[in-house]
């Protein structure tokens, strides 16, 4: 293996540290932030706040923060096996929670690195990159359906919750449409069609295909729904917790709602954006500032940061496990 191949390889020593350096630089600005966010509010309100949380309940956030993980695994893995590939369950889980020590790359781009590591256990890139793609779909639909939550309990928002809805349905209507990817693979330049670039995006849309037949879809819609919407209980609860008086739908919503703001944002991990779009929303839902602030902060920390450290914890897990077995 040449140097180069070495550096891109992510599972080298030189490549982890990187990746290690990357997620603790996001992780320090965030904590900038984090740390500016709570200057702006009451500090004696939230030393309180912070005081009322139990263990359990800390517990409570990470497991539903854990069964969304769970959830989502069982979709992927699914997705794999209804495309041929026979990787076994143990690696494959250890190779997905690896990809969350990427969650903090622009639109979680980075998780990708799934694909490689997948590789190695004989799956093609073209699979991985088909389930993907699809996983990114479907947690964006999820995302939509979720945030109608805090627009269906306004009765003047009610028609705006109903046209998102139509329009995710519309959009994964057509997604199953054959002739949709047919039309996309048509329109492959010419002159690149038997590039290799060209190859691996019609390989992945053919693998992509298969995946959008209506039952593998709507399985998959569901389990993102049911995930998702796990950690958007687990926001309500805190809520309620920390004394904050909020409607489960509107909370629910809210978390989503925020959620798309910092994907929309393609931030890292949407840090910043995210943030700002949940304290902005609980403001609005009448709690105190310090509230806002300190409910923000804990979700994030129980869903985004838990992720990253479990992925980078696996990553670790991993890199020692190649580095024994090459001794």
């Amino acid at each position: 293996m040449s140097s180069d191949q070495r550096s891109a390889d992510p599972t080298t020593p030189m490549a982890f540290e990187r990746q290690i350096r990357g997620a603790l630089i996001i992780a320090a600005i965030a904590m900038v932030g984090y740390l500016g966010l709570a200057a702006s509010g009451d500090r004696a309100l939230m030393l309180d706040g912070l005081g009322r949380l139990h263990p359990w309940q800390w517990l409570t956030l990470l497991g539903l923060s854990l069964f969304n993980y769970a959830l989502r695994f069982l979709r992927w893995h699914g997705y794999l096996l209804a495309l041929g590939s026979r990787v076994r369950w143990w690696p494959h889980l250890m190779i997905y929670l690896a990809g969350f020590a990427f969650t903090v790359s622009p639109g979680k781009a980075g998780e990708a690195v799934r694909s490689v590591y997948l590789r190695a256990e004989g799956v093609p890139w073209s699979q991985s990159l088909a389930t993907l793609t699809l996983e990114r779909l479907l947690d964006l639909a999820a995302m939509v359906m979720l945030a109608t939550l805090a627009l269906s309990v306004f009765a003047d928002y009610a028609w705006a919750a109903s046209l998102l809805v139509l329009t995710v349905a519309g959009g994964l209507f057509l997604a199953t449409r054959p002739g949709v990817i047919q039309a996309v693979l048509e329109r492959l330049p010419a002159t690149r069609r038997d590039g290799k670039v060209a190859r691996g995006i019609a390989a992945v849309l053919q693998d992509s295909r298969r995946l959008l037949a209506p039952a593998p879809l709507l399985a998959g819609l569901l389990l993102g729904v049911v995930a998702w919407g796990a950690e958007a209980l687990g926001f309500w609860f805190l809520l309620d917790w920390l004394g904050a008086d909020f409607d489960p739908l509107r909370a629910m919503g809210t978390y989503a709602v925020s959620m798309l703001a910092g994907a929309a944002s393609f931030l890292p991990g949407g840090v910043g954006g995210a943030e700002a779009a949940m304290v902005a929303l609980v403001l609005a839902g009448g709690a105190e500032m310090g509230t806002a602030v300190l409910a923000t902060v804990i979700c994030r920390a129980a869903t985004l940061w838990f992720a990253v450290a479990l992925g980078i914890g696996t990553l670790m897990l991993i890199a020692r496990r190649r580095a024994s077995s090459l001794d």
